[in-house]
């Protein structure tokens, strides 16, 4: 257990709110696979607001996915501090507020990353939020907007200076969008200067690059985002790696000690082998069926079933079928034909 804005966590490895991926059927995989928070995607407190009709199949969360977040963004204070308060939220332990969404429409409306250009703002909503939340408010930051010109130590001391309890960094610059390498490094500077935890978000995928982001960071917590796609035995993995002590894990030199690489590599290949996908996806819809209509689920299936097959040898089979599903039934089937152990 560990503390994080109050709550008793059993986890240190989380899952990062991902658009169009982080649904509520993911989140409860991941969180039985050991994920210790899991975050809604992002939702728009405007939409919130103001009735949009997708947004309360979006907070939809299963039991078995407490501790959980959700994520909002938004530009406008008031805003934000109303739909913070929104019964719909009541269901989430901490309400975070995205400032890094670097995507086109996102960006040019103001919202996301645009905001770290804003630390004023960054602070008036952040304490807007709080006010309006009554529970744990974080905040989620890029490095910054240009490439090589951050402001993410800028926005997260002005962030916490508001009352945020947590930030997550996402070591990249807006101009790369998904693109390049995470610079870590602003990570560890960010939590050499905020008193508050810091969760470290981008390239983690498996254990050794688990290892070179800690050793880097030593940060409070670890996000998971597309490393986590139709692989949601890593975080049993990486928990198991978290309880490691840096003693066990890092040679003299910094490198990782030959000891904790085998361990590693041994706890990765039991999980792969006892990982069952068709379970995985039967969770999956099962919770999807309780808020989506079945076309709608069908088709928020497609991409996901290609990440459960990604790296099997029935990854193409999948690819090419998965463009044919148009219903349930043909999820599963699909599913049973080319993801079922045995």
């Amino acid at each position: 257990m560990f503390d994080f804005c109050g709550l008793n966590l059993d986890s240190r490895i989380f899952l990062a709110p991902l658009a169009g991926f982080s649904d509520a059927g993911f989140r409860a995989v991941c969180a039985a696979y050991g994920a210790g928070l899991t975050y809604t995607e992002m939702v728009s407190a405007a939409g919130l607001i103001y009735g949009n009709r997708g947004t309360s199949a979006l907070l939809y969360t299963e039991p078995v996915c407490s501790p959980r977040a959700v994520q909002l963004f938004g530009r406008d204070p008031d805003i934000m501090s109303r739909a913070a308060g929104d019964e719909l939220l009541r269901g989430f332990d901490i309400v975070d507020i995205n400032m890094g969404c670097p995507v086109k429409k996102v960006f040019g409306n103001g919202d996301g990353s645009a905001l770290m250009a804003r630390p004023d703002l960054i602070e008036e909503i952040v304490r807007a939020v709080r006010e309006g939340a009554e529970r744990p408010v974080t905040v989620k930051l890029r490095a910054g907007i240009a490439l090589g010109h951050p402001s993410v130590v800028e926005c997260a001391r002005a962030a916490v200076r508001a009352g945020a309890g947590a930030v997550t960094v996402h070591p990249r610059y807006r101009e790369q969008m998904y693109a390049g390498q995470a610079d870590h490094t602003l990570t560890a500077k960010v939590k050499s200067e905020v008193d508050v935890p810091v969760v470290a978000n981008g390239d983690i995928t498996d254990a050794m690059s688990y290892f070179s982001v800690r050793g880097l960071t030593h940060a409070d917590a670890y996000m998971l985002g597309r490393g986590a796609l139709g692989r949601p035995w890593i975080f049993g993995v990486l928990g198991k790696l978290d309880a490691l002590s840096d003693e066990e894990i890092y040679a003299a030199d910094g490198g990782v000690k030959r000891e904790a690489a085998m361990y590693a590599e041994e706890l990765t290949e039991k999980a792969k082998a006892d990982f069952d996908a068709f379970d995985a996806v039967k969770r999956h819809v099962d919770v999807l069926m309780k808020i989506l209509p079945c076309r709608t689920v069908a088709n928020v299936m497609k991409l996901h079933l290609c990440h459960y097959a990604k790296n099997t040898p029935h990854a193409k089979a999948v690819r090419l079928a998965a463009a044919r599903v148009n219903d349930v039934e043909d999820v599963f089937a699909l599913a049973e034909e080319h993801l079922k152990k045995g």
